[in-house]
C-alpha cells in the first residue's frame, strides 16, 4: 500500500483532516448558530419537508445523491448553459408561486447577475444557493437559503448546513433541525469517516489505503437526521478562510495562464475562491486522460459522471460526459499547479 520512495506526493481528491487554527470559517459563512445536519443531502431533505413545495426544480447537471432529497413526484429540472448558469429562458414561465428553485455556485463562481435579477423577479419562489463548491462566491448570497457541505471544500469529515439569509427563512429556521445529539448511535459512522483523513494527513503516500477507507466512508453517507457531530462543528469554527482563498485563486490563475485552450472559466484573476479548475476535453478521451493523471498521482475528479437529467436534455449530458476537474485547492502552491498543467498536457497529447 505504500508508494516507492520516490514517487510524487500525490495532488487532489479528498482532503486531509485540516489542523485547527485561529480563525472561524463557521461565523465567515454566517452559519454559527445555523443548523446542521450530518450531510448536505439530510439538510435538503429537512427543508423539503417543511416547506412542502408542490414542485422542486433542480438542474440538470448536478449529483444525483443530491436528488434523492427531493421526493420523486415533486422533482423537476432546467438546462443549464455553457457557462454553467442556470438556462433562465428554460425557466421563466414555468416556475410558480410556492415552488423551490435550487441552483448551485458552480465550481466555486455565482451564477451571474441575470440569474441575481431572475430571483429578484420571483418572490413567491423559494431559491436555495447550493454552495457545496463555493468556499467563497466574493458575492453576497442571491437566494433565501445557503447550503454548505463543508467536507467538499476543507479538512472536515461531515456537515450539512442551512443558513438562512431572507426574512422569511430566518422565521422557517425555526421550525427546522436535526435530531438531538445521540453520542452512541453514531460514533461509529463518525469514526468511519474520520479514519481515511487522519489517514491522508498522517500519512499522505499511502494513497491507495486512504482511497479505499474513504470510498467506503462517502457510501455509509444517508439520508436522515443526523446532527453534524459537535467535534467537526468546532473545527470548522478554528479555520481561517483567508489564506484557503487566498491560495485557491493563486492556484486557479495559474492553471488559467498554462490551460487557456481548455478552461471552462475564462477567468484569470477569479472574484471567487474555485472548488477546482474545471477542463473540457472531447468525451471520447476523457477516459484516457483521466487514467493518465491518476497514474502520475494527479487525482483530478468528475462533476459529475452521472446526472439525473431527462435523456433530451443533450447539452447537461454533454457537460457530464466531457469536464474534468483539476485540483487547486489551498494545499497547494505553484510547484503543484506547474506539475497538474504539465501532466494534463502531456495526457491531451
Amino acid at each position: 500500500m505504500t508508494a516507492p520512495a520516490d514517487a510524487p506526493d500525490p495532488i487532489g481528491g479528498f482532503l486531509g483532516l485540516e489542523r485547527p487554527g485561529a480563525g472561524d470559517l463557521n461565523a465567515f459563512w454566517g452559519a454559527a448558530d445555523c443548523p446542521a445536519w450530518v450531510n448536505a443531502t439530510s439538510a435538503l431533505a429537512a427543508l423539503v419537508t417543511e416547506l412542502r413545495p408542490a414542485r422542486v426544480w433542480l438542474p440538470g447537471y448536478i449529483c444525483a445523491e443530491l436528488v434523492e432529497a427531493v421526493p420523486a413526484a415533486a422533482r423537476r429540472y432546467f438546462p443549464m448553459t455553457d457557462a454553467l448558469a442556470p438556462d433562465i429562458a428554460a425557466l421563466d414561465g414555468r416556475v410558480a408561486d410556492g415552488d423551490l428553485v435550487l441552483a448551485v455556485d458552480m465550481f466555486g463562481r455565482a451564477p451571474g447577475p441575470d440569474w441575481r435579477d431572475f430571483v429578484a423577479a420571483h418572490p413567491g419562489v423559494t431559491f436555495v444557493e447550493d454552495c457545496a463548491q463555493a468556499l467563497d462566491t466574493g458575492e453576497a448570497p442571491w437566494g433565501d437559503w445557503r447550503l454548505f457541505s463543508p467536507r467538499k471544500l476543507v479538512g472536515v469529515p461531515e456537515g450539512g448546513i442551512l443558513v438562512p439569509i431572507t426574512a422569511r427563512a430566518i422565521e422557517r429556521a425555526r421550525n427546522i433541525g436535526p435530531a438531538p445529539e445521540q453520542e452512541d448511535a453514531h460514533q461509529q459512522a463518525r469514526q468511519l469517516r474520520l479514519a481515511p483523513m487522519l489517514a491522508r494527513r498522517d500519512a499522505p503516500q499511502t494513497n491507495a489505503r486512504w482511497h479505499a477507507m474513504h470510498q467506503a466512508a462517502e457510501a455509509s453517507h444517508r439520508i436522515g437526521d443526523a446532527p453534524m457531530s459537535p467535534a467537526a462543528r468546532a473545527l470548522l469554527s478554528r479555520l481561517e478562510p483567508a489564506p484557503m482563498i487566498a491560495a485557491r485563486k493563486r492556484n486557479f490563475a495559474q492553471l488559467a495562464e498554462a490551460l487557456p485552450d481548455f478552461a471552462v472559466i475564462s477567468q484569470t484573476e477569479p472574484a471567487f475562491a474555485p472548488s477546482g479548475f474545471a477542463v473540457r476535453v472531447a468525451p471520447e478521451v476523457r477516459s484516457s486522460v483521466l487514467a493518465h493523471l491518476h497514474a502520475h498521482r494527479i487525482f483530478a475528479a468528475v462533476h459529475w459522471r452521472e446526472i439525473p437529467a431527462p435523456p433530451e436534455f443533450t447539452r447537461d449530458h454533454q457537460l457530464a460526459a466531457s469536464l474534468i476537474t483539476l485540483p487547486c485547492d489551498h494545499r497547494y502552491g505553484p510547484p503543484e499547479m506547474a506539475r497538474v498543467a504539465a501532466t494534463f498536457l502531456d495526457a491531451c497529447r
